[in-house]
């Protein structure tokens, strides 16, 4: 979704984000959720994790969302049982119905020379559909 968000910036490694449903993740109301993610099983991790999130009510009151790399899944573009379906698919399916402006391809998450996020700050962002 187009548009701009102002809000703290939370987050980190999707699992890890998932894994703290229900078990101290901080409340995410007026904040922007950064989320990066290196593949292990596939497409379907990443669905179950923000369908988690999305369906506990963790996401609710978001301001934005700030995608970093999800690493590993490039080699899914080419596999006939996806449906034709890539991370790309994955992402835009599982956080339009967020209402937010979603930013992605930051340079930053698991990959080589990661740069640091300053989580806790205030940024502002502007997000425009690729």
């Amino acid at each position: 979704m187009d548009g701009s968000a102002t809000g703290i910036l939370m987050g980190g490694n999707l699992d890890a984000i998932r894994t703290e449903t229900g078990a101290g993740l901080p409340r995410l109301r007026g904040a922007i959720l950064f989320l990066e993610h290196r593949r292990g099983t596939g497409l379907g991790e990443v669905d179950r994790a923000l369908t988690q999130l999305t369906r506990s009510g963790a996401l609710d009151g978001l301001h934005g969302v700030a995608l970093g790399q999800f690493l590993g899944f490039e080699r899914d573009a080419d596999d006939p049982t996806l449906g034709g379906w890539g991370i790309r698919d994955v992402l835009r399916d599982r956080l339009a119905g967020l209402g937010v402006p979603v930013l992605g391809g930051l340079p930053a998450g698991h990959g080589t020379n990661p740069p640091t996020i300053p989580l806790g700050t205030g940024p502002s962002s502007k997000a425009c559909r690729p």
